[in-house]
């Protein structure tokens, strides 16, 4: 029986982080090409997702490549039939993302985080943005920068690139983004929300305190 490609790739999502290290550099290589080509594929998505996935089955330990050929075995693990086929939560997308933006907010869990924050006004990324500013993308790959951290027009609050470089936004720009709107106990409302109100040191100290906090548990 044929398998799904989308399922193949939808079930190495979801084991990404133990399936990715057995892939050496050239098929890394290869597997991104052919998820860009599924990205940019049109209304006919099978043909790019079974060259993906048959690059996969091809490159990985025969255990493995067998685990993901595999159906769900009666045991309904295995959720549609076509582009929208999902593994435990994890569709083909999620590997597009993991793989062509290094974006780890995929997934039954992280991904309506992703989608929560992506919602939120944002303009497109430019060539010029300061690399201070927090830059999200979704399952296009194209990147967003969030309209809370500008003051006027292109230009960034001060305190926002301050809270961003002590948040590590650069690093995690998915854990900036999410403090920023996000309600919290210091205050009544998101701390984006206390933009232009003269409460810059109030942002600052929150952001160190965190910053402290996350840096002695490493």
């Amino acid at each position: 029986m044929r398998v799904n490609p989308f399922m193949v790739l939808a079930a190495f999502a979801a084991d990404f982080g133990r399936l990715s290290p057995l892939l050496d550099p050239g098929v890394r290589q290869s597997l991104g090409d052919r998820l860009a080509e599924l990205r940019a594929a049109g209304p006919d998505q099978e043909p790019a997702a079974d060259r993906a996935a048959r690059t996969l089955l091809d490159a990985l330990p025969a255990e493995e490549a067998a685990r993901l050929r595999r159906q769900d075995g009666g045991q309904g693990r295995f959720v549609g039939g076509s582009d929208s086929a999902q593994y435990e939560g994890f569709a083909a997308a999620d590997l597009c993302m993991l793989v062509l933006d290094g974006n780890p907010m995929v997934g039954p869990v992280l991904g309506p985080v992703r989608e929560r924050l992506l919602a939120q006004p944002a303009s497109q990324w430019w060539r010029d943005a300061d690399p201070r500013l927090i830059a999200l993308s979704g399952e296009d790959g194209r990147r967003r920068l969030p309209l809370f951290q500008f003051e006027a027009g292109t230009m960034p609050w001060r305190i926002v690139l301050e809270v961003n470089t002590v948040l590590r936004a650069d690093i995690d720009p998915w854990g900036a983004a999410d403090w920023w709107l996000s309600r919290t106990t210091w205050w009544d409302g998101t701390p984006a929300g206390l933009l232009g109100r003269d409460r810059d040191a109030e942002l600052l100290g929150a952001a160190q305190a965190l910053a402290a906090v996350d840096g002695a548990g490493e």
